[in-house]
């Protein structure tokens, strides 16, 4: 099961995969629970016969003394030897007795390790110590045993684990199994709004549900987009031609125009007709929810197309006196379209226009962003600051839907400054 868990470098992923983990962690934590509890009872069962046994003896000890008092050790069996005087002890264990009325341990080392036992008795008045010292390691289970016994037990451990591991596999890949349907469904159906999820026979209500109220939800959003798409198809139509019309109505008015004031009037017209179509036009892509971005051929900005949508804002810039410092040092590429482009910078422009009193625009571009600065209060000290309208939304948008990085701060030498990161474009 491990192997299996392991052998896949997704495993952990899944739902399935961390249930598996989970359970051989507890696994092994319970492994080795259960060894200590086997190694602990098995030494302490022990240790609790051969205390059991030396009291037994004891009693046969204290009679003999009693009755052969002069006597001063006693050889009880082939295990143990009985001793009443501290002093016919061997040296190596009065260390352990001398000093105490009551000792009951087992010492030294194994094959060499001794039960030791003392108290004392009373003999025609007088208080005696008795001491029994029993070779303990005879009747003790030996390393191997204790190896064998642990063995055994761990191993009908482990298969049990095995076992229940290997059926929790089972019952937990039968129960993620509808959840992985519907995931797969998911990945190859994204784009086939007809697509219907369905999940296994067998499975439990819950996800039998989930997967009609799946149903449901992609019925609603692909009314919704055909609602959208409707909508665009019929502005379309509606708001290109009264443009169509401001659009000839200006030139005719361009041909009679006599005056300066009414030549810089009809050009005006003619600037604001011009923006607000590439404004009809970048809203209705965003209004057709397509996807299709990848299939639009690559290109360069060019410099000339950077100060051809700036010159669409110098009249505004012009009436506060404002400068365009333009710097070039580098060439982006893209599959943003001009009309997307001009969308997008000339709303930051506008931004930059509104925002500062008097200076200059600074417009910089290099191979990975183009970035617009104003001279003004900064973005702190403007009202809405967190986004300058449906201007800012727009752009925001159309960054969301290239990939690119948009982000707009208060600049350290004053005023504002937007950055675009196209560079992220390839990235995506």
């Amino acid at each position: 099961m491990i192997h299996r868990l392991l052998s896949s470098s997704q495993s952990t992923q899944s739902m399935t995969g961390r249930l598996a983990l989970f359970f051989s962690l507890v696994s092994v934590v319970i492994g080795i629970f259960c060894f200590c509890i086997i190694t602990g009872s098995l030494l302490w069962s022990e240790d609790r016969v051969g205390e059991r046994r030396i009291m037994i003896d004891k009693k046969e000890a204290i009679e003999h003394f009693q009755a052969y008092p002069d006597q001063g050790s006693l050889k009880l069996d082939l295990l143990t030897i009985a001793y009443n005087d501290v002093a016919l002890v061997p040296k190596e264990y009065q260390s352990y007795l001398i000093g105490k009325k009551h000792f009951l341990d087992e010492v030294g080392d194994e094959r060499y390790s001794r039960m030791i036992y003392m108290s004392t008795y009373t003999y025609q008045g007088k208080e005696h110590p008795i001491i029994l010292i029993s070779l303990i390691d005879e009747v003790e289970i030996t390393s191997e045993e204790f190896i064998m016994v642990v063995a055994m037990v761990l191993s009908v451990v482990a298969v049990l684990i095995f076992l229940f591991g290997n059926l929790l596999l089972k019952l937990s890949q039968r129960l993620i199994e509808p959840v992985n349907s519907l995931k797969n469904q998911l990945d190859q159906h994204q784009g086939d709004p007809t697509q219907t999820f369905s999940v296994p026979e067998g499975s439990a209500k819950e996800f039998q549900a989930l997967a009609t109220e799946l149903n449901e939800y992609r019925h609603k959003i692909n009314q919704v987009i055909k609602r959208e798409q409707a909508f665009a198809r019929y502005a379309s139509h509606e708001l290109r031609t009264p443009l169509t019309v401001m659009k000839g109505s200006s030139s005719m008015l361009a041909r009679g125009a006599n005056t300066d004031f009414q030549s810089r009037q009809v050009h005006r017209i003619q600037g604001a007709t011009q923006q607000m179509s590439t404004m009809v036009d970048a809203l209705l892509g965003l209004v057709r929810y397509e996807r299709n971005t990848d299939d639009s051929p690559k290109r360069s900005i060019t410099e000339q197309e950077i100060k051809q949508i700036i010159a669409q804002s110098q009249a505004q810039a012009d009436e506060k006196n404002l400068d365009f410092d333009i710097q070039i040092d580098g060439h982006p590429t893209t599959r943003a379209t001009n009309a997307v482009l001009t969308i997008i910078l000339g709303n930051l422009v506008r931004n930059g226009i509104a925002a500062t009193p008097s200076g200059a625009i600074h417009v910089h571009m290099d191979d990975k962003q183009i970035s617009v600065r104003d001279q003004g209060d900064g973005l702190s000290d403007i009202p809405h600051s967190d986004g300058h309208g449906l201007g800012l939304m727009i752009v925001d948008d159309l960054c969301q839907r290239y990939g690119w990085q948009f982000k707009i701060a208060t600049h350290p030498k004053g005023g504002c400054e937007a950055v675009i990161k196209i560079a992220s474009e390839h990235q995506a």
